[in-house]
């Protein structure tokens, strides 16, 4: 491929500049991350239509090319395992099948409306682990939240009724014996509370960008699960009649898990295709622009491969999750998904509440 660049010189990045000599660029080194400043090389993929560059342009010719299905390798060598297995399955799966809007994504549920619900091996439940997702020191205050009662009573009490109205005359439930363990049963019938972890767009992009200027790099949790939450749901609960009147219920213990959509839908109001980062075979090229571009809606910043100068100039192609639909249309293959982890019961702080017999 014949491609025309444009070099401009770099002076770090600014958030609130998009001029093209304003750029900071982070590439792998050694299996290590490394800010790198300097000479940037802007290649537009179809020609005209480039940045505002201010000096001459000057050229590069190469024959690399590149490929979606080559990502999964590249996540490996960066050591992100959870990202690497999961788009591996995604990829696997044949025939496609593609969640398309907002309500059909964290549902699982076709794109016609018509063929219902995923298959069930699309209900991942084995790759995620929620102690894996704990090791990430930013995931621990929401983890506190879904065990403090005061958090898990706010504005719950109408699905913690849904929930256990239907036991009132029982003395006690363990609800993952009366679904046999199926987390996803848990979930439909018992999930009454949940805590955000960077769940749209715009802040997944802040995630990634933002572990990488506060750790040094992106982690393998950014890239396996981007935006995400974690969810409540009873776990135990005991009934007590009253002399007044009523049942007293009393939620004694919650399971804590995580619950999330795998899927490369674009949300219509964040922006355009979401800017996934510059990728080669080997690894990821950050360009925080490219982050900017997407949250002021100036998308096109996004669309251009670059080429850092130095020991690491190989092009590095950019990313969309429009490219990963193409790529599901041309080969009919490629499955969404909803994951969910383990599950962990703790004990809380009594919620109680009261029921009609």
């Amino acid at each position: 491929m014949n491609a025309q660049c444009y070099k401009e010189r770099s002076k770090g990045f600014l958030m609130n500049s998009m001029s093209a000599q304003e750029l900071t660029v982070y590439t792998p080194s050694n299996g290590e991350w490394r800010q790198q400043s300097g000479d940037i090389w802007w290649s537009n993929r179809e020609g005209g239509n480039s940045p505002d560059i201010t000096r001459g342009p000057e050229t590069f010719t190469t024959d690399e090319k590149f490929e979606v299905t080559e990502i999964p390798g590249a996540m490996s060598k960066m050591g992100w395992h959870k990202s690497a297995a999961l788009l591996r399955k995604w990829f696997a799966y044949a025939p496609k099948n593609q969640a398309m809007n907002s309500f059909q994504k964290p549902h699982g549920i076709n794109r016609d409306g018509k063929t219902g619900v995923y298959p069930a091996d699309r209900f991942d439940k084995e790759t995620i682990k929620l102690d894996w997702v704990l090791s990430y020191p930013r995931t621990q205050s929401g983890f506190k939240n879904l065990q403090n009662s005061n958090y898990l009573s706010t504005n719950t009490r109408e699905s913690l009724v849904s929930g256990v109205y239907p036991y009132r005359h029982r003395q006690r439930i363990n609800t993952l014996d009366l679904v046999g363990g199926n987390i996803h049963a848990l979930h439909n019938n018992f999930q009454f509370q949940y805590v955000k972890v960077d769940t749209s767009a715009l802040d997944k992009a802040a995630q990634f960008f933002g572990a990488m200027l506060r750790h040094g790099k992106p982690d393998d949790l950014a890239g396996a699960l981007g935006g995400f939450a974690m969810y409540a749901a009873i776990a135990e609960a005991t009934f007590t009649p009253l002399f007044i009147g009523g049942i007293e219920v009393s939620i004694t213990k919650v399971a804590i898990y995580v619950k999330n959509p795998y899927s490369f839908f674009d949300d219509p109001g964040e922006g355009g295709p979401q800017y996934l980062g510059h990728w080669n075979k080997d690894g990821i090229c950050l360009v925080p622009e490219g982050f900017v571009a997407q949250k002021a809606n100036w998308g096109s910043w996004s669309n251009y491969i670059i080429r850092p100068e130095g020991p690491h100039g190989r092009t590095f192609w950019p990313v969309h999750n429009s490219d990963f639909r193409r790529w599901q249309d041309a080969h009919n293959a490629g499955g969404d998904m909803v994951l969910f982890s383990d599950c962990r019961v703790v004990k809380i702080d009594p919620i109680r509440f009261r029921v009609m017999k």
